[in-house]
């Protein structure tokens, strides 16, 4: 029992380190990347709330509301701060084009 349980967990431990969300960035140097402040301060100057950030998939994964009052999650290129993607409740509602 023990065996099958142990081999159960060391399936799992592999998938906790993926990405989680809807969109993957190229990866870019750490010190590259727009720090958490400076794109919240870039956000909010164009009219977002931010709620919450964290790093998902290379991008910066925003929770917030857009300056049209849509409450959504946003992917954010880690050097620019370039809009990539918005999702809304589960539709996506913005992609950049590639």
């Amino acid at each position: 029992m023990k065996k099958w349980m142990l081999a159960g967990v060391m399936v799992l431990i592999p998938q906790v380190a993926m990405a989680t969300g809807m969109y993957e960035c190229e990866p870019v140097a750490e010190d590259q990347w727009m720090s958490e402040a400076a794109l919240t301060e870039k956000l909010e100057g164009e009219g977002w709330q931010v709620s919450r950030m964290k790093v998902d998939g290379n991008c910066w994964e925003v929770y917030g509301t857009t300056p049209e009052g849509q409450k959504v999650e946003g992917y954010f290129h880690p050097t620019t701060g370039e809009k990539l993607l918005l999702n809304q409740r589960g539709t996506i509602i913005f992609r950049a084009e590639e």
